[in-house]
């Protein structure tokens, strides 16, 4: 099922870049989609890698981003 699955969103993606509709907010809520998608076991881990970096995703960045939004400050690296 996975690799159907994500077939449809690379290609979902793809259209949304040549159409211009990839911005900023559309690349975090795809980011969102993929990663329910992976927790929901739709995806394997090399495929949600594969999606974020064609989505050009800096998971990282984006994780520490939302701790300091959520908690007012990063999480500590263990």
């Amino acid at each position: 099922m996975s690799g159907v699955y994500f077939e449809v969103l690379r290609d979902t993606l793809e259209r949304a870049r040549r159409g211009g509709y990839l911005t900023t907010e559309a690349q975090l809520i795809f980011w969102g989609r993929i990663s329910e998608a992976y927790g929901r076991g739709d995806l394997t881990l090399e495929e949600l890698e594969r999606l974020e970096a064609l989505l050009e995703i800096d998971r990282r960045r984006y994780l520490r981003d939302l701790d300091v939004a959520m908690t007012g400050e990063p999480e500590e690296d263990a």
